[in-house]
């Protein structure tokens, strides 16, 4: 057997010792390791705030405490830091209702949950049934119950394939621009003290915005969305003027030309 003597001894020697160094600095890591892990701080506490997408609108609660959690997938005794905040985030916002979601984490084991959640504001009637839509056109949810809210005729986004899982579902392009219109409608009644008496918007043509007010009996044509604050306040001169009367109010037309009108039928 051939013996191994001078510098190549040396050198073997120094791997072994460089090698057996090696497995103790990890031995030693991994204790460590396993010590900080059970060392950790843990989820104690899960406080959820849930609080409506505009600040002049009820939080109609349709989310509950229950249901941020769910969707956060914590739990009182996992380790506080062992999933990043965004991943929390994005379990949370792939639900329709929820707008963002901010996470903060504190080391006494409090996680604390800030939802903004998006409310329903007009429908749009469906396959016998009524798709919930927010102010920004995404889509919350179809349901068979009627809340209220003005029903929107006219629309051309294509809803045979509605998918409300994973992935948030928005109106298309061309009836957004048709929704800031509504918006602005909707705005400026408010705005200009007219009780919102609408039960549905026909926005099939776009430069012709008609609004239905059944309790009230009259149909107004109110044009594209152009001078609103005088429009709304001729359609608030002329229900208070038509009260108890059925009709249609044009307030459509060249406003310079005085072309406002009430048509009784």
């Amino acid at each position: 057997m051939k013996r191994i003597t001078g510098k190549a001894a040396k050198k073997k020697t120094k791997r072994n010792i460089n090698k057996k160094l090696m497995i103790v600095v990890f031995i030693v890591a991994l204790a460590v390791g396993i010590v900080l892990m059970r060392s950790l701080p843990t989820v104690r506490n899960i406080e959820v705030t849930i609080k409506a997408s505009t600040s002049n609108e009820e939080n109609t609660a349709k989310l509950t405490k229950e249901d941020i959690i769910a969707l956060s997938e914590l739990k009182v005794g996992d380790k506080l830091f062992q999933n990043l905040r965004s991943e929390i985030s994005k379990k949370i916002e792939q639900n329709s209702y929820v707008d963002t979601a901010k996470i903060s984490r504190s080391l006494s084991g409090k996680v604390e949950i800030e939802v903004t959640q998006r409310e329903p504001k007009y429908l749009i009637n469906y396959s016998g049934e009524y798709i919930y839509i927010d102010r920004e056109g995404y889509i919350l949810e179809i349901n068979s119950q009627n809340n209220g809210t003005p029903i929107i005729i006219g629309f051309s986004t294509d809803f045979s394939k509605l998918d409300l899982g994973k992935n948030k579902v928005r109106l298309n392009q061309k009836d957004l621009e048709k929704l800031k219109v509504i918006n602005n409608i909707m705005a400026t009644i408010e705005s200009n003290g007219v009780e919102n008496k609408i039960n549905s918007i026909d926005v099939t043509d776009s430069k012709e915005f008609i609004l239905h007010l059944e309790e009230d009996g009259k149909t107004v044509y109110i044009g594209d969305g152009s001078d609103l604050n005088t429009r709304i306040l001729y359609m608030r001169k002329i229900l208070e003027s038509e009260s108890g009367h059925t009709g249609i109010i044009y307030i459509n037309g060249n406003l310079d030309e005085g072309y406002v009108y009430f048509k009784e039928q």
